[in-house]
């Protein structure tokens, strides 16, 4: 295979090498300053291997590696926001003050609190990004305990009770 370059193409390709080059040792570099930092190592026992820029040794990334730990107590979550929600009274929180004082994502707090916290029909929005409990002291009122499902109206029931049409016209 015979390729046909002038020598100015080829002095090009071999710049363009060359920068290559340099750029793959500069994201080695910077690879094995990430691996040292979530290693909690300093960066130069972490170093590149000269031909991919890839890293010598464990390669793990931190997901991979967090994977193995365990879970949280289930409901826990719910327990630390209707605590803190509590203790905010029936002014109400804000999602950022509460988590920081959770220690968890205010996104995370704002998707719990708009699907598991509107389901449970125990917090209310008291205005934009603040929340409070229903009942500001936490506990909740005998009604909201209990209660009574409406009955399921049938056609069986409907005659009975006399609802619709041929109710009225026996009424007239």
């Amino acid at each position: 295979m015979s390729l046909n370059l002038s020598t100015a193409s080829l002095r090009a390709l071999v710049s363009l090498t060359e920068k290559r080059e340099k750029l793959l040792e500069e994201v080695s570099t910077i690879e094995a300053q990430i691996t040292a930092a979530l290693n909690g190592t300093s960066s130069s026992s972490a170093k590149p291997s000269g031909r991919r820029g890839g890293l010598v040794g464990n390669t793990r990334s931190a997901k991979s590696a967090k994977k193995g730990g365990k879970r949280g107590k289930r409901g826990a979550l719910k327990e630390l926001i209707l605590a803190g929600l509590r203790e905010a009274g029936e002014a109400g929180i804000a999602v950022k003050h509460l988590a920081a004082k959770l220690a968890i994502k205010p996104q995370n707090l704002h998707v719990w609190l708009h699907t598991t916290g509107k389901k449970s029909g125990l917090i209310e929005a008291a205005g934009k990004g603040v929340y409070r409990l229903k009942q500001a002291v936490g506990v909740e009122s005998p009604n909201s305990i209990v209660e009574v499902p409406k009955p399921k109206v049938t056609r069986k029931t409907r005659k009975v009770t006399g609802t619709g049409k041929r109710r009225q016209k026996a009424k007239s």
